[in-house]
């Protein structure tokens, strides 16, 4: 598997395969909606990351962990599987590593993930509003 600096950012040919259609009016209808999605998911993301904090209560924590790391495991698979759609190569491997640590409850990895995160999804947004202004969509 290829280290994430090595990954493109966006693949559009991974896009171009699936929808079997590489119109302007295909990328650029899968691409804001992957946009408008991804940004849900990530800002979900980033506020399940913040139940990962410790209070001084064991018993709410034990509860609050359990959830936040069932909820961020499924957000990241389900973010994946989207990344996978349109190509988005490094935030889907970001979002392997972070369902992985979720689903093992390696809070240490998965905080570690949370902080790439915060690096790869702008970068992500950065090359999507590119793109979408190169096929001629104005709204980014």
């Amino acid at each position: 598997m290829a280290e994430p600096a090595t990954l493109p950012v966006l693949d559009l040919n991974v896009l171009i395969a699936m929808y079997g259609d590489n119109s302007a009016e295909t990328i650029t209808l899968a691409l804001s909606g992957f946009r408008r999605e991804a940004t849900h998911y990530v800002q979900q993301l980033q506020d399940a990351g913040q139940h990962y904090v410790p209070t001084n209560n064991a018993r709410t924590d034990n509860v609050l962990a359990d959830n936040a790391l069932a909820d961020t495991a499924r957000l990241c698979h389900s973010l994946k599987s989207m990344c996978g759609l349109v190509g988005a190569a490094k935030l889907m491997q970001l979002c392997i590593a972070l369902e992985q640590a979720a689903r093992q409850q390696d809070l240490p990895t998965l905080q570690s993930g949370l902080l790439k995160l915060a690096g790869v999804w702008p970068e992500t947004l950065a090359m999507l509003n590119l793109i979408l202004l190169q096929h001629g969509y104005a709204d980014v």
